[in-house]
């Protein structure tokens, strides 16, 4: 064997050697991850409960379909990434576990703020005075973790509640407005009114497209409404497998739009730019966007 090769086989094998120091001094120092907060699978719970010193408790259902209900303090649809926000403290791995049983030091001896993950309750202590972290109570534990969950929990709750104006995937089989009807007959939306200008289009896309908006209409914001709608515009969407019908009434039509639910104490705010979608039927165009001239 030549000198060279007897030097190219050295070299390769302190490289390999170097390597594999390398990769070695890189698996010690590997942090190693620490187990799950908890033992309990967020896909698994069916209930979430949550205690609030001086507010309503708030109570959310995980239904047979896989989507969350609020029952209280008001009966809603849930807001889907609330619900999965607070179910992801149970799988944590970022946190520091206290060696420590004062409670009374942390404010778990009383605690503002409760979850109830089906039979699992975590509680919610005072703040670290570091690194925006919270003190938690899960059975006879304490740990810190990231204050973020604390600041879901203090807010509104209707922040719980989901945007969306019908639901979870609804399916509409009569819309009753101010001034028209929309009624699906075997596949077909038939259109009712004592007076519709010839300038609206009537056709089987345009009413359906009026049906897909509401099937798809979500709020940028819901609040507290508990006020006289005498006299105000209503809308009435009915779903199927609904015996009875969603009741809306038309609070304001701009800057924004405002849909309240009268039988459940709340309103939905709306961009101002859904009203044309959800409330005007459309206008005949012709190919270059004008108007349909109607002749006499």
């Amino acid at each position: 064997m030549s000198k060279r090769w007897l030097v190219n086989i050295i070299l390769l094998v302190l490289v390999i050697a170097l390597g594999s120091l390398v990769f070695y001094t890189l698996e010690q120092n590997k942090p190693i991850e620490k187990p799950a907060l908890t033992d309990l699978k967020p896909a698994t719970v069916q209930s979430i409960h949550i205690e609030r010193s001086g507010e309503p408790s708030i109570t959310l259902l995980k239904e047979t379909s896989g989507f969350w209900q609020m029952t209280a303090p008001f009966e809603l649809q849930a807001n889907k990434f609330q619900a999965e926000s607070l179910l992801q403290l149970l799988s944590l791995h970022d946190y520091t576990k206290i060696a420590s049983s004062n409670l009374a030091e942390f404010k778990l001896d009383t605690p503002a703020i409760t979850i109830k993950f089906d039979q699992l309750t975590v509680a919610f202590g005072n703040s670290s005075p570091l690194n925006h972290q919270r003190y938690i109570q899960i059975n006879d534990e304490v740990y810190l973790i990231r204050d973020t969950w604390y600041y879901y929990l203090t807010g509104d709750s209707l922040a719980f509640a989901s945007l969306s104006l019908l639901g979870n995937q609804p399916k509409i089989t009569e819309l009753e407005m101010p001034n028209y009807n929309l009624k699906l007959q075997d596949t077909k939306w038939i259109l009712k009114s004592e007076d519709i200008s010839e300038k609206i289009n009537t056709s089987t896309d345009a009413l359906g497209a009026m049906i897909d908006n509401w099937q798809h209409a979500s709020a940028y914001d819901i609040k507290l409404y508990n006020e006289d709608t005498t006299d105000k515009e209503q809308i009435k969407v009915t779903l199927l497998g609904k015996s009875q019908p969603i009741n809306f009434v038309i609070i304001s039509k701009a800057p924004d739009l405002i849909l309240a639910r009268p039988e459940k104490n709340v309103q939905y705010k709306l961009s101002g730019t859904q009203y044309d979608k959800l409330l005007q039927l459309s206008i005949k165009v012709d190919i270059n966007g004008k108007e349909t001239d109607v002749k006499d």
